[in-house]
Order: C-alpha cells, then structure tokens, then sequence
C-alpha cells in the first residue's frame, strides 16, 4: 500500500499520524510540563541600589549572561530584583514554555553551570548537535539538542561516572575536577530504576579532556575495572568529537555497542521556538513508520518502493533495523508534513484514526 496524503488536511495529518510516544519520552528525564513560575508586582519603595541607575536595557544585557544560580539569588534581594530577571526576555521565553527546567538544573546541582542566554539559545534552534536531524531533547551538562537515535548510538554523549572516566580516560582524581558534573535524578529511565542519586559527566568530556592533559592514553597502560567488559574502556575512547558522518538510523554496530547503563539519565525533553512564531513545539514521531515496522510492511514493496525509502548503498539485510529505528525519529512540525508524503503507511494510518478501525 502505497502512501498518498496530498490530498489530506495538514490538520488531518497531524491529528492522525503524529504522536509522541511514552517509551521514548519515558526513558530520560521525566518533566512536568505543566509547571508555571510565579510572576511579581512592583512595589514602589522595592530597590536594586546602584543596579537601579543603570537603564533597563543595559541591565537586561548584562543580567542574560549570568547563570541561573545568580538570577535566582538577584530575585530573592527585593521585589524590583525578581520583576527585573523575569522582564528579561531569555527568561521570559523558558518560563513560558518550559519551566520545568529550572525544577530539573536544581536536581542535577547545576543551576549555576549555563546562563540563561545559553539555554534560550537552545531554545531557539530545534537541530541535533550531532547529526544535525530534529533534536527533543537537552543534554544537560551541555545545553545542546540532540535526538533519541544520537542518545543512544552516539557514545560521546553517554553519561559516565567519575571513577569510569579516571580509569577509561587515565585521569588522576585531580584532572577529572575539570570535568562538568552533575547529579543524577533518580527515578525510572525506560525499564530500569535509579533510586541512588551519582555524580556524572559525559564521555565527549572526559576525552576532550584527555586528549588535552596527554593525548589519548595507550589502551594497553590503562588499568580497567575488573567488574567491566575492557570493549567498555574502547567503546569510550571512540567517541566521535564531532558529527556523526552517517545517518545514526543507518549505523550497523549494535552488535559491538556495550550496555548503556546510565542511559537517558542526562537529557530531558525541551521544546524548541522556532523564528518567528511564539509556539513551542516538542517533537512529532509518525505512527506510520511504527506501523511499517510492525506490519512487516517490507516484505510487500517492490523495489521501486524500497528505493524511495531507504538510503542509496544502504545494505539489504540491515533494512528490518533501518525500519525499526525510523520509529525513534522525531520531526519539526513542518518536516513531518514533508516526511509524510513520503511514509509508506500514511495513509493506512491516517484512515484507520478517523474511521476509529484497528
């Protein structure tokens, strides 16, 4: 069944073969997206002191580059300094669509590593910081985008504790004090529950760092943790420092990829604005890819169809798991509408929604 939605309302198709689905939003770090922050009144005898003989524009300036450690102890100084932080606009615009995030950066302890600047950045742009496809989610420690496929295929942004990043690494415990650290937030990331809250970082950083204090270090000189498979220990120090040169839905290296085992425990869902427009979007999944996967859907198409679908070069018996990851692809609203004139079940999904048949 070939797919042929150019006749469809955009309304229909984002209603009816959109969705966001909760085994990959459940397997980081859960939000309550309808959190809110508090707004504030002036009170005409509420003071900055000497801040407040500085024009507002040139405070708001200078206000958007500190942290958001230092804003919040700016607001609690008087009533005219919360009124100032929250008229900054960087503020404005993560308070209004995801306000979660300062709930989330003081649970990691890393409220005071990004300025607010930086994370409305972030906000901002919608594109994986390492493949360059639509990122839903934040990597904390970092504040770049990055998608579900990245998170898991792209080792650099694994989290890592900090004895593995000494021992895979050979840092001295003084060298991996320059590392950027949080804290996990224990709960449940996919399957598995965290209940002990750890000190992480992220592989890209531990070997940025170790390729700056002595190169990378000699696999053969570096004493691994017996509790650990030694394919761990290379695993890491491949990490790519730069973008991914392929597709991560097309890589083949499942088989050599150990165990994640602090997966998701490093990224949250975080909306992006795009130019423009004052609505936030968070990422749409197809439910049409799903079905093609699960309908076995492959062993019906022709070739012309299966080359519309799958990357030139891209090997024949590595189809099934290109299909099974196409479900972990999300797209900006207007990218999905593009990818849905092009999504093998579409249309098979489409008609099912609205005729309400299984």
């Amino acid at each position: 069944m070939e797919t042929n939605t150019m006749f469809l309302q955009d309304a229909d198709i984002l209603l009816h073969l959109s969705y966001q689905p909760r085994h990959i939003l459940d397997a980081v770090i859960s939000v309550d997206e309808s959190a809110k922050l508090s707004s504030t009144t002036v009170h005409r005898d509420s003071s900055l002191g000497r801040l407040d003989t500085l024009p507002l524009e040139v405070l708001h300036e200078s206000l958007a580059y500190l942290d958001l450690q230092s804003l919040r102890y700016l607001s609690r100084v008087s009533l005219r300094g919360k009124a100032v932080v929250e008229s900054l606009k960087e503020y404005g615009k993560i308070a209004r669509v995801a306000a979660y995030t300062f709930k989330i950066l003081t649970q990691a302890k890393i409220l005071d590593l990004h300025s607010i600047s930086t994370l409305c950045v972030a906000l901002c742009s919608n594109r994986c910081l390492s493949c360059g496809e639509y990122g839903a989610f934040l990597i904390l420690l970092s504040a770049e985008r990055c998608c579900f496929a990245c998170l898991i295929d792209n080792q650099s942004l694994w989290m890592i504790s900090l004895p593995l990043a000494r021992h895979s690494f050979d840092l001295t415990k003084e060298q991996v004090k320059a590392l950027p650290v949080m804290w996990s937030i224990p709960g449940r990331y996919g399957d598995v529950f965290h209940q002990r809250s750890m000190a992480f970082s992220t592989v890209k950083a531990a070997k940025e760092l170790a390729l700056m204090v002595h190169r990378l270090p000699n696999i053969s000189a570096t004493t691994y943790l017996s509790t650990l498979p030694a394919n761990l220990f290379e695993w890491y120090r491949q990490a790519p420092l730069d973008l991914l040169s392929q597709d991560p839905l097309t890589t083949t290296d499942e088989a050599i990829r150990p165990f994640d085992k602090f997966s998701g425990m490093g990224a949250m869902p975080f909306p992006s604005l795009v130019s423009g427009s004052t609505e936030a979007e968070h990422g749409l999944w197809c439910r049409g890819c799903e079905v093609t996967y699960h309908d076995s859907a492959i062993e019906k198409m022709d070739n012309s169809t299966l080359s519309e679908l799958i990357p030139v070069g891209y090997h024949v018996d590595h189809i099934d798991r290109f299909l099974f990851r196409m479900k972990y692809r999300a797209w900006s609203k207007a990218d999905f509408l593009q990818h849905a004139k092009h999504c093998y079940s579409a249309t098979k999904v489409i008609s099912q929604e609205r005729t309400g048949s299984p």
